[in-house]
């Protein structure tokens, strides 16, 4: 729910939802009185509640006491205002609210407050790392798979990847895996409660590592409804039980792929150095934006770096267009790609090609943000990220 003075503020109020994972927001346009009176109304109370008070400052105290009895334990709150007063800020702190924002304030600025408190961060919670496509064939699967497998093998993390592409994932069929059940029980019982017990069913593990696997459906199916709120208590979970959750995310844009990529630490961004790529790179780039992931968190990884058609897009006008950095490049190596999915198997484990070392050092990137979860981890032969950085 957003309280809001004017109808003006009705696109600010929606952008904070949709990085919130919500597809709009409740508004009420008025005072914190005016929304307690519809909270008096309500059976239930909002899971997160911004509060824009304008230029009011502690004369506004009471109306906010007044909200609260009607909010349940739990219900997150972020206050914006105009008046800069380190004491009204106290006042706001002690009546349970997460953060006071000045204006103007960012909505990744919101977002990641509410979230923080949310996710249980300060209790180290595990690392989301979402990949996607640029477009479709750019290789986010072959990517996802592989740095997950690095991240379980070399650094001996506990990782579970997620095959979140219901229609064409996969992710379990490169690896030989047979999966009775995986993400279809979300997607198909959206209804269903959430637990552990759930999810160790969904789960596969791969060849006795500390990779698992949670595998999109083998038949062709009919893609279903999915509740956002699924998504985030499915990550919620798997962040408590894992050391990385690592998302496979279909090349879509709907309400429960902004709520994946909303609740992620990292997102990356696979592309090709040619027009369709740097297109809809532009387009995803800025939606993502729109959800409230800052550019901090946003890799974008060009990938079959010297290819043939490498000349088509030149990476300053891909830089350029998409208004971001190119971070990483993949050496073009179809061959050992091909050799590693007819064996059913991982690069890594089918050669040791250069894209193999590259693939270990993009791992230590995150390996590096998440800390060491094992004194015997492994050290890669190489180290840095020198083999990726480099163009041609």
């Amino acid at each position: 729910m957003a309280i809001i003075p004017q109808e003006s503020e009705q696109g600010f109020a929606h952008q904070i939802a949709n990085a919130l994972g919500y597809p709009f927001a409740d508004i009420v346009i008025g005072s914190p009185h005016d929304a307690a009176t519809a909270l008096a109304a309500r059976d239930t109370s909002p899971r997160y509640l911004i509060i824009d008070i304008g230029n009011r400052s502690a004369d506004i105290l009471p109306e906010i006491d007044t909200i609260a009895e009607y909010c349940e334990e739990g219900t997150r709150v972020a206050v914006i205002g105009s008046v800069n007063d380190v004491n009204f800020y106290r006042e706001l702190r002690t009546r349970g609210v997460i953060e006071y924002f000045t204006r103007p304030a960012k909505v990744a600025d919101i977002r990641a407050a509410l979230y923080y408190e949310n996710t249980g961060a300060k209790e180290g919670g595990g690392k989301v790392i979402a990949f996607m496509s640029a477009a479709s064939g750019d290789g986010a699967s072959t990517i996802a798979l592989n740095t997950a497998y690095s991240l379980a093998t070399e650094y001996r993390k506990s990782v579970v990847l997620v095959d979140m592409d219901y229609q064409f994932g996969m992710v379990a069929k490169n690896l030989d895996l047979t999966t009775p059940f995986g993400i279809k029980e979300l997607f198909e019982h959206p209804d269903r409660g959430i637990d552990s017990t759930l999810i160790d069913r969904m789960i596969a593990t791969y060849n006795s590592s500390r990779l698992k696997i949670i595998a999109a459906p083998n038949p062709l199916l009919n893609f279903p409804d999915m509740r956002i709120e699924v998504i985030r208590d499915l990550l919620a979970i798997l962040r408590r039980e894992y050391d990385i959750v690592v998302l496979d995310l279909p090349h879509i844009w709907t309400p429960w792929v902004a709520t994946a990529l909303s609740q992620s630490t990292h997102v990356v961004m696979v592309a090709q150095l040619w027009l369709r790529s740097v297109t809809h790179s532009s387009r995803l780039l800025s939606a993502w934006r729109s959800v409230g992931v800052d550019n901090q968190q946003i890799s974008l990884l060009i990938n079959r770096s010297g290819a043939k058609f490498k000349e088509a897009v030149s990476p300053r006008d891909f830089e350029r267009v998409c208004a971001a950095p190119i971070r990483y490049y993949f050496v073009n190596d179809i061959k050992s790609v091909v050799a590693a999915e007819n064996q059913g198997k991982t690069l890594l484990e089918a050669g040791n090609s250069l894209l193999c070392r590259q693939f270990k050092e993009f791992a230590g990137f995150f390996e590096k943000a998440t800390g060491t979860t094992d004194t015997a981890a492994a050290t890669p032969a190489r180290s840095g990220l020198s083999g990726l950085l480099g163009k041609k």
